[in-house]
């Protein structure tokens, strides 16, 4: 009896599981179908920079429940490399450590500027590339909700790119998120040096209580993701 009891608990988790990869596949393959790329402007299969935001002594901000942008920037590109490596598209992430990316022996005061360095540096490597770089947002007032996406003008994809991860967010997940797209400020280094297609993703306000809770739930995140990897695919043509 104890043995029969233990094989349907079995086939019962194992049949979860399968439910659940499923549903899975069949919400990817959804989104590949309706991301698929209805313009021939659409740039073929370029390679794409995933950028986690800060790192290691950098933190970045610091969320109203204690948590810190450089975790969930890693969270956020982790996943969405997932998705893209998935879909057949060549990834590159400048980070999959807690850490800044300046030259070992750098001297305080220059790290910054050598993480920074080393950043740009990888749309260099590769120059059909698309510079994604995830962030989180703050702001004084802990009422300010939404993504907002900021684009380099050195190249006029970056445009099209960032509307087009503006305007999907705003489709599948946030309806009142009325926010524009803004042109890269002189303080956004890489997009101000990048010549590759270069974007910058604020995924939400951890300075907002409510909105720093939804970014902390690993579902909500998920579906940021999903909706991240439409707008890209949406802008390129699909590996083949």
């Amino acid at each position: 009896m104890k043995q029969k009891t233990l094989f349907i608990s079995f086939g019962a988790v194992f049949l979860t599981v399968a439910l659940l990869c499923s549903v899975l596949f069949q919400t990817i393959e959804g989104y590949f179908l309706s991301a698929a790329p209805t313009s021939t402007e659409a740039v073929r299969s370029p390679v794409i920079i995933l950028d986690a935001g800060h790192g290691g002594e950098d933190g970045g901000a610091t969320g109203t429940n204690g948590v810190l942008e450089k975790d969930l920037n890693l969270s956020m590109t982790r996943g969405l490399a997932a998705l893209l490596r998935l879909a057949g598209y060549t990834v590159v992430e400048t980070r999959t450590e807690d850490k800044l990316l300046y030259p070992a022996g750098t001297q305080k005061g220059h790290k910054k500027q050598g993480d920074l360095s080393n950043r740009l540096a990888f749309t260099e490597q590769y120059p059909n590339s698309l510079f994604v770089s995830i962030h989180m947002n703050t702001f004084p007032t802990p009422s300010c909700e939404g993504v907002q996406v900021w684009y380099s003008q050195n190249h006029e994809a970056s445009k099209e790119f960032a509307t087009a991860v503006q305007s999907e967010v705003t489709a599948r997940l946030q309806p009142s998120n009325h926010r524009k797209i803004k042109a890269a400020t002189s303080n956004i280094y890489i997009l101000r040096h990048a010549k590759t297609p270069a974007i910058l993703i604020e995924c939400g306000f951890l300075s907002t209580p409510a909105e720093c809770e939804r970014l902390c739930d690993p579902l909500y995140r998920q579906e940021l993701t999903l909706a991240l990897f439409a707008a890209i695919s949406e802008k390129t043509a699909l590996p083949t």
